[in-house]
């Protein structure tokens, strides 16, 4: 009798253990949906605003980010920023859905290209819920 008890709390102790790791695995596999979908709609994101045709100076690419009902971002010059060899890095906001979208434009183009490649202004996109980071990705828009 002894050892059916013992045998009992034995496998209790066994069962309390394994029942707790199916919490944070729900919590795991939640979080991971999350990133994995705002993921998809970051490269999305970028893939719509790469589809735009930019053919002029960085003021026509903040005009298209703006005035495009695709992209449709809002731009507040209060939070542009300064990079590291002082050009100006533009900051664009809009909310999609419950996610929230940060676009930073470099304003000085990256890459000035020979031939056929004009130049790449760098992009960076980050998707939050909330205040909450979720998600982030780098791009270049071309300009001919």
């Amino acid at each position: 009798m002894v050892e059916i008890l013992a045998t009992l709390a034995l496998i209790g102790i066994v069962f309390v253990g394994v029942m707790s790791i199916f919490p944070q695995m729900s919590l795991f596999n939640e979080k991971t949906y999350t990133k994995l979908d705002t993921m998809n709609l970051a490269r999305q994101e970028i893939s719509e605003m790469k589809a735009l045709t930019f053919t002029g100076t960085p003021v026509e690419i903040r005009q298209k980010l703006v005035a495009d009902p695709l992209m449709a971002y809002s731009s507040n010059p209060l939070l542009n920023e300064t990079g590291p060899g002082g050009e100006i890095i533009h900051y664009f906001k809009k909310t999609k859905g419950t996610y929230e979208y940060e676009l930073r434009f470099n304003e000085t183009p990256k890459f000035t290209g020979e031939a056929a490649l004009g130049k790449l202004y760098q992009v960076h996109l980050t998707v939050k819920t909330g205040q909450t980071f979720n998600s982030e990705t780098f791009a270049y828009i071309e300009v001919n």
